[in-house]
């Protein structure tokens, strides 16, 4: 950022209490909303997704694909009937390329580390982070793909907050979610040597109360939903309760996908634009610290419901996205310090 740029932004400095009456350019802050549920068909090619339809089965037969539960960036998720453990299971089915190409990820590596230290831990954090059952290789048309096995949650928070009026989840809800948060990504920085790099919303899951019954009862009331084009089964998500200010509810960091060893990153372009920290957003040196900033940024969104910070440009062009969004960070929170 250039000298006369940090000029022009040297006047912009609203203390965050001020942030609640929404001055100036923060009245525009975009609303939360939920993500999209279908991915690009293009993804299905030689080293990407595995093609899979309901009714496949995995690991000599155990799985059989039930419903489909999301995607990712490096993978399909779907709910599938384990006959080994007589129970419903999340099935992370990984692209082809994420391991034994040049940039593999750390996600089985981050998870069995995960699961190691649970076992051997006494910190409270291991119950609010997603924990492997199993891992196996499943051979494709499009390569081998890495399968990861969890147990089945239920809504992300980003859902649960679209269900409430202006997005905003209740306070004294929110301020458990936060203390399970900040438990989670303690155990995970702390014990585990963990970066998660992604923490957001649809990233933190609720668990779900008896989830066995749960499920076969949405299994069968609820038809499968197919995209109208091609058939393909969309996304969908077993029902969960609204949360409430008294009710008892776990929630659970998943997706390790993008996730880093503290002393062996993965990649320097981390996190969602609208969560990235300043130092990441400048290509400075960053830790574990960028998943506290990301926490930050979600407890206000839940709150008030609104993205504090848009994260792309609004500039008609004269500065950059990155330039505006640390243009609006000063204006938020005053001037970054001097070291």
């Amino acid at each position: 950022m250039t000298s006369s740029l940090r000029g022009l932004l040297i006047p912009f400095r609203f203390r965050i209490s001020k942030f609640f009456g929404i001055p100036s350019q923060v009245a525009s802050l975009e609303r939360a909303k939920p993500s999209t549920v279908t991915e690009e068909p293009d993804y299905y090619r030689i080293s990407g997704f595995h093609p899979i339809s309901l009714g496949d089965t995995f690991h000599h037969g155990q799985y059989t694909i039930l419903r489909k539960l999301g995607y990712g960036q490096y993978s399909t998720v779907w709910l599938a009937g384990d006959s080994g453990r007589e129970k419903y299971v999340a099935l992370k089915v990984l692209r082809a390329d994420c391991y034994g190409g040049p940039h593999d990820i750390f996600e089985r590596e981050i998870l069995s580390r995960v699961s190691e230290i649970s076992n051997q831990s006494s910190h409270p954090g291991c119950n609010y982070v997603s924990h492997l059952l199993e891992q196996f290789k499943h051979a494709g048309p499009n390569g081998e793909h890495v399968c990861l096995v969890f147990d089945v949650l239920g809504h992300h928070l980003g859902f649960q907050a679209a269900r409430y009026e202006d997005g905003k989840l209740p306070v004294q809800a929110v301020k458990g979610i936060t203390w399970q948060l900040l438990l989670g990504l303690d155990f995970l920085h702390r014990e585990c040597g963990i970066i998660h790099t992604d923490l957001k919303p649809t990233n933190i899951l609720l668990e779900l109360d008896n989830s066995s019954s749960t499920v076969s009862q949405y299994l069968s009331e609820v038809p499968v939903r197919v995209d109208s084009q091609c058939g393909a089964p969309l996304r969908e998500v077993i029902p969960t309760p609204l949360i409430s200010e008294t009710q008892n509810f776990h929630i659970r960091i998943i997706d390790f996908g993008v996730a880093s060893w503290k002393e062996k990153h993965l990649s320097d372009l981390i996190q969602s634009p609208a969560l990235r920290a300043p130092e990441v957003t400048i290509g400075a040196p960053w830790d574990s610290g960028v998943d506290i900033w990301s926490l930050g940024c979600l407890v206000m969104e839940f709150v008030q419901g609104i993205v504090l910070f848009s994260g792309k440009a609004s500039s008609g062009g004269i500065w950059t996205a990155e330039d505006d969004h640390l243009a609006r960070m000063i204006e938020i929170l005053g001037q970054f310090p001097s070291h």
